[in-house]
């Protein structure tokens, strides 16, 4: 498959490329004039570190320190208590290196990379003095020095060089995805066509991968704590209303809204100034129109397009009061207590990463041990280092073929650097010189999505399979025999990844679906996660990765997307049920009105649903007469609570076939 010039050279290449040299030369020189041992662990770490944002660069780099720090450490308890026993000294590593991963799996970003970390370095460090236990101080304080001297080059490279700030970015990624998501909502409301689950699912993605920029914009700037709350609530706000205008845009469509409520919400909706929560909007919108007609009656329907329709305005408020404290830090008060976003955790893929990693090292381990090959400590570190990073990998396939061809590019480029080059160069001017094309062949690789993990590899141990010293030592002899186990070992873990125990995106999937049954049956049960920010932003990151693991089936003709529409549904349904439940919980507050919400509640954890979609249409009823007694202080609760039932018994018509399908919970039709 051909690349276009314009898949190779893309955007902001140049300074990149040119940061990156940089900081790799600023890097070795000091680690040269230092006299370290191993300069080239400096230039390493430079290449790892190596990312086209400002803030992106300084939170790896953090993140980095902390995790060589934990490794160096555990390194040092290790070999001190398990150096005379070599099996229990690699069983113990090997349970270290999956509870990081474990870990690293569950975590994002960079935090998860600093558990990885944690743990290859114990392969590089702890493994690497296998046979000399007593110098695991001196390699682990070397490590852990050149891993500073890598990072001090790239902070005082990007803090003097402009690089693009990480902030700036995110600013522009809330502003364009604030202006589509008021769009949509626009569209909503006016009842005009808007994108289908899947488009609205991939805008969510959209949404949510800002909040990687998040993590790395809070080094950029004062007051970083409050300005990132406020870029939290501005994705807040922008998934909240997302989902009311999809509830929204099918309420238009099916119709049975009265004309007076739609045209009060679209006045309210068309207002350039609204400063009111959500309570405040459905006050002013029912006071609006019950001055227009003193006899209308409030149907269900009308109380759930009401409901749904203050939320939306209220949280278009919150998307903009959130770009504001980003931008300049403005106090945002009690909103900023709704700033809290959440990831789907998936357990069980992290016990099985971690299930891999160990298997794999263990099965390094025996065939270094069974074959007794010398020097196998390179083998079992560098594959311990592939396997660990490979379980934040989604697609564990293009990173073993990233291994088992970036590996011996890198070794062909060491050889024609070490021998063809190396000779001539005299002094530090020149080494910056030949050191140039080499960063720029990696940096374009790494930019490029579709050969990332072959320029990591390549750019990133290119050093290593120099070897480069302090003095350099011209040895053709040594070069091929250390570089033949860095083979091996991507040999090894090209097997170990590809070819035994791949995980497949069918199984992820099914994992993921399972995960969205058992979350709506904890809901139906009474047990499930209260409705909030958490919740919502979790719901959206499942049915992100859901998405896209959809689209790999059916890139490759497997499936359809109907699934996909099924368990957006029964998310749906849950999410629904949860919400229904705090205004319950909200207005059992009010004393006069706990002995509706009390009935209602027990109507949700009904064994059997037909009765429950009878129940609560009976329990509306109820509620609806109550409200029409117009006693101060129970309007917005009353339709609140009508609003989330009557939500509740139509979506569980419209699961009806999905749940009875999939058999979730003890409930049937």
């Amino acid at each position: 498959m051909s690349l276009s010039w314009q898949a190779i050279l893309r955007p902001g290449w140049v300074s990149f490329t040119l940061r990156t040299w940089v900081a790799f030369v600023l890097a070795l020189l000091i680690a040269f004039w230092a006299q370290v041992d191993s300069p080239a662990g400096a230039g390493v770490t430079v290449m790892i570190l190596a990312q086209p944002l400002r803030g992106q660069a300084l939170s790896k780099a953090f993140y980095r320190m902390l995790g060589t720090l934990i490794g160096v450490g555990v390194s040092i308890v290790l070999v001190a208590l398990f150096n005379q026993n070599r099996r229990l000294f690699l069983g113990t590593t090997a349970l270290w290196l999956g509870a990081c991963a474990f870990v690293g799996t569950l975590e994002r970003n960079f935090r998860a990379y600093a558990a990885l970390l944690a743990g290859y370095v114990v392969a590089l460090v702890a493994v690497a003095t296998i046979d000399a236990p007593q110098n695991v101080f001196q390699v682990g304080i070397a490590r852990a020095t050149t891993v500073t001297i890598g990072i001090a080059a790239v902070a005082i490279v990007n803090l003097m060089s402009g690089s693009p700030q990480a902030w700036r970015s995110l600013a522009r990624g809330l502003q364009y995805s604030g202006q589509r998501i008021r769009q949509i909502s626009q569209a909503a409301l006016m009842g005009d066509i808007i994108p289908s689950n899947e488009e609205l699912t991939a805008i969510s993605t959209e949404i949510l991968s800002l909040v990687t920029h998040i993590s790395y914009a809070r080094t950029e700037l004062s007051y970083g704590r409050r300005r990132m709350a406020g870029a939290r609530l501005s994705l807040v706000g922008m998934l909240t209303v997302l989902t009311c205008s999809r509830s929204i845009a099918v309420l238009l469509k099916e119709g049975d809204i009265s004309d007076i409520v739609i045209r009060h919400v679209r006045s309210w909706h068309e207002r350039v100034v609204d400063g009111s929560n959500r309570h405040e909007t459905m006050r002013e919108i029912l006071s609006g129109i019950n001055e227009e007609d003193p006899d209308y009656i409030v149907s269900p329907r009308d109380a759930w397009f009401l409901e749904r329709a203050s939320t939306l305005i209220s949280n278009r408020l919150h998307i903009r009061t959130g770009l504001n404290t980003l931008l300049k830090a403005a106090p945002a008060g009690e909103a900023l207590k709704l700033a809290k976003l959440a990831d789907n955790p998936d357990y069980i893929t992290a016990f099985i990463n971690a299930m891999r990693v160990i298997l794999g090292f263990s099965i390094v381990a025996a065939v270094c041990i069974g074959t007794g090959i010398p020097a196998s400590s390179i083998i079992l570190s560098q594959s311990a280092l592939v396997l660990t990073l490979a379980t934040v990998t989604l697609d564990l396939a293009q990173f073993g073929k990233g291994v088992i061809i970036g590996t011996p590019l890198g070794i062909l480029a060491a050889a024609i650097m070490s021998f063809g080059v190396l000779p001539w160069v005299y002094t530090p001017q020149t080494l910056a010189l030949v050191m140039l094309p080499q960063t720029i062949i990696a940096c374009l690789l790494i930019m490029n999505p579709k050969t990332s993990a072959i320029g990591f590899h390549y750019g990133t141990f290119f050093l290593v399979f120099m070897n480069l010293g302090n003095p350099h030592v011209y040895d053709v002899g040594s070069f091929i025999t250390r570089n033949v186990f860095y083979l091996a070992a991507a040999a090894l873990s090209f097997v170990l990844l590809v070819l035994v125990w791949p995980p497949t995106v069918r199984r992820y999937r099914f994992r993921l679906a399972v995960g969205i049954a058992r979350d709506l049956e904890r809901q139906l049960d009474g047990h499930g996660e209260a409705m909030g920010p958490a919740l919502l932003s979790r719901k959206y990151d499942r049915l992100s990765q859901f998405l896209l693991l959809t689209r790999k089936l059916d890139s490759a003709g497997k499936v359809t997307l109907n699934v996909f529409e099924r368990f957006v549904g029964l998310e749906d349904l849950a999410s629904t049920i949860a919400r229904v439940r705090l205004y319950l919980r909200q207005a059992s507050k009010v004393a006069a009105l706990r002995e509706y919400t009390s009935p209602a509640q027990k109507a949700l954890s009904q064994d059997n649903l037909t009765v429950v979609e009878q129940d609560l249409d009976q329990l509306n009823q109820r509620f609806l007469e109550r409200f029409q007694k117009d006693i101060a202080g129970e309007d917005v609760f009353i339709l609140n609570c009508v609003a989330g039932l009557e939500a509740v018994r139509v979506m569980l018509l419209r699961n009806k076939t999905a749940i009875h399908h999939y058999g979730i919970g003890r409930r049937r039709w």
